[in-house]
């Protein structure tokens, strides 16, 4: 069995939405100056590296992360869906919904700019999600569940007003499907199609709007 990460990392120079600088880890205690252990302070917003995005986030009565069961992020029918774009770009439904399957659970969408996660055009310039989009996948895909991108956000920088409808779309509370989480700044460049299962593992946080999380793909027997 083949397991990999499908998130990044957080240190102190993770990228965050805006180019603001608001994480600190910092050393706590240690064993070299005399302590009994080594430990770290940690301080980050919650929407820091790869994390999700819940209806709170964009709904003051929408569901929390601790409103979610476990079962909730345990996802059985992945599909990864390729796709070259350009500085700004926002993904339309031509460029996903003509090769999603039915019962995808959870939609990836690899653009390849995480190669670019140490420049400043990652979030000054990184393509985004239109609310079109958004609209179709929440009306036409009740299986959907989760959709990750390997961006920093499903809002461009460059179309900030497109990209806060296009979260609430995913969000909201108004289709007879269920809300879609959104899995922000991924790693996506060891997806393999063999890839079976996917858990998704936020950092519970009681009553947050989206937390950091680890995401672990493969072929996996539960």
């Amino acid at each position: 069995m083949c397991l990999i990460y499908l998130n990044h990392s957080i240190n102190n120079h993770t990228p965050l939405y805006g180019g603001v600088k608001e994480i600190i880890i910092s050393k706590s205690t240690s064993i070299n100056d005399g302590d009994t252990a080594n430990t770290i302070t940690i301080s980050i917003p919650n929407h820091a590296g790869t994390h999700i995005d819940v209806p709170k986030h964009f709904f003051n009565d929408g569901k929390t992360l601790s409103d979610y069961p476990a079962s909730s992020w345990f996802f059985q029918k992945p599909q990864l869906i390729d796709i070259n774009c350009n500085d700004g770009q926002l993904m339309m439904p031509l460029d996903i919904i003509p090769d999603l399957n039915n019962d995808t659970d959870i939609l990836l969408i690899r653009t390849g700019y995480e190669k670019y996660r140490k420049n400043e055009k990652y979030w000054s310039k990184n393509p985004g999600l239109s609310a079109e989009l958004a609209k179709t996948l929440r009306s036409d895909f009740p299986l959907l569940r989760a959709v990750g991108m390997d961006f920093i956000s499903v809002t461009s920088r460059l179309h900030r007003e497109e990209g806060r409808q296009a979260h609430r779309e995913f969000l909201g509370d108004k289709y007879r499907s269920d809300p879609i989480v959104l899995i922000e700044d991924m790693s996506l460049i060891k997806y393999t199609n063999d890839i079976s299962k996917i858990i998704v593992s936020p950092l519970m946080i009681q009553d947050a709007d989206g937390a950091p999380c680890t995401v672990i793909a493969g072929n996996i027997n539960i």
